[in-house]
């Protein structure tokens, strides 16, 4: 009888397994996915899919694109009907008269053409915006991420400081315990590693910051991963000025004034465009209802400019397009700027990164193996290796920062030039070397 029971109950907990280990498969991926690591190009593509004002941009394209085909569509024609004389109390009402025609108006001077055109420059124009704006996203997203590395690589070394900090205090619990050294330097030891402890806990602060700036940025109230994942370059080829300054050109944000000035010339085109009267064509059939007579009626209407010509019009659209020049020039003085002052810092962050990471860090981790060895001889006092792990751990600081100095220097100098920076026969990097 119990066999029985058991085997009639089997089916039901094969179901629980089965459901269970579906629910295993579909919960963990979901899990995973909120604490999994990220790597840029992930952030990007994130960033663009949730952005509002992309996405925002791409509406507006699509309202310019509506534009242009109604800039492009003809007048339409207008049908007329007259009936005179219908009245029998009127004299001659015997002798009504029915028109039937169709009035046409044909635009002169060029208004369609100029008017598809300048619709043409606004869409032209709405993509150049569309494209400093992606680059400015891309900008803005890649300097958050270098910026949340350098947090963690600095969380690395602030517990790196503690892991040094406590196996100090041990040695001279031990060098205590057995009157090799004073109890005092047991408490500098000691004071030391909860030093070490407040920087851990302040370093995880900053860290949980920063992912949830980026977070946001990406398009997420909560941060969706745990870490983001990459390497901080030490080493960057930078191009000639001469190089960059007539790659300079690819940027959005110069090369829309040229779709600006086209958009502007445009619109003057149409203005002057409307100060040419416009001629409409009636053309009809009359019939005389007593002969039973057909005629045919034919008319031309033509507005005399007399007194509006478009003046005021044309010269605000003149005035516009004479200004578009100066407002190019005052950007090009602007790009120019930046780029000389970007150019320098990211000269001079390499010149930093390869100073710390040839000399400084390569000095500092000589002088603290050194003495932490002569400390175990009892050559050193404890204050020695203390201050030489500070130094250490200091100088690996620096050299992150630096890092991220760099990185973001790249960033800032490949938003200027539109582009990644490639290599050149004639660099600064080979120009500092010698």
């Amino acid at each position: 009888m119990n066999i029985f029971k058991f085997l009639t109950g089997l089916p039901f907990i094969l179901a629980l397994v089965q459901t269970f280990c579906i629910f295993s498969l579909v919960a963990t991926p979901l899990f995973a996915e909120e604490n999994q690591a990220i790597n840029l190009q992930q952030a990007l593509d994130a960033a663009i899919k949730n952005n509002p004002e992309l996405a925002g941009f791409s509406f507006e394209i699509q309202a310019a694109e509506a534009r242009s085909l109604q800039a492009s569509l003809r007048p339409n024609p207008e049908l007329e009907a007259e009936v005179e004389n219908i009245s029998g109390n009127l004299p001659g009402a015997h002798r009504s008269e029915t028109t039937v025609g169709i009035r046409q108006l044909f635009e002169l001077g060029g208004k369609r053409p100029t008017r598809i055109k300048k619709a043409g420059a606004e869409l032209e124009l709405l993509r150049r915006d569309y494209e400093a704006l992606h680059l400015n996203l891309v900008s803005d997203i890649t300097r958050a991420f270098i910026t949340l590395q350098g947090m963690q690589k600095r969380l690395e070394l602030t517990r790196e400081g503690y892991r040094i900090a406590s196996l100090l205090a041990s040695s001279v619990a031990e060098r205590v315990a057995v009157g090799a050294v004073s109890p005092i330097e047991e408490t500098r030891a000691r004071v030391a590693l909860a030093f070490a402890s407040t920087d851990v806990e302040r370093a995880l602060k900053e860290v949980e910051e920063v992912r949830q700036e980026l977070s946001k940025a990406i398009g997420f109230t909560a941060p969706f991963f745990s870490t983001a994942v990459g390497e901080l370059r030490d080493e960057v080829v930078i191009p000639d000025l001469n190089v960059l300054e007539r790659r300079l050109t690819r940027n959005p944000d110069l090369t829309r004034w040229e779709m600006e000035r086209n958009t502007r010339d445009a619109a003057l085109a149409v203005e002057r465009s409307m100060a040419i009267p416009d001629v409409s064509f009636f053309g009809a059939f009359r019939r005389i209802n007593e002969s039973t007579e057909n005629t045919l009626v034919m008319g031309l209407t033509i507005p005399l400019p007399a007194f509006n010509r478009n003046q005021g019009a044309i010269r605000e659209a003149a005035s516009a397009l004479s200004k578009t020049e100066q407002e190019r020039r005052a950007t090009e003085v602007k790009l120019r700027t930046q780029l000389a002052q970007r150019y320098s810092s990211l000269a001079s962050s390499l010149k930093e990164v390869r100073a710390l990471r040839e000399v400084a860090l390569v000095g500092a981790q000589r002088a603290y193996d050194a003495v932490r060895e002569g400390y175990n001889l009892g050559k050193f006092r404890y204050l020695d290796v203390l201050d030489t792990g500070k130094a250490l751990i200091e100088s690996k600081l620096r050299f992150v920062d630096a890092l991220v100095a760099l990185n973001v220097a790249k960033i800032d100098l490949e938003r200027l030039v539109a582009g990644p920076l490639e290599p050149e026969i004639n660099t600064l990097s080979e120009k500092q070397e010698k």
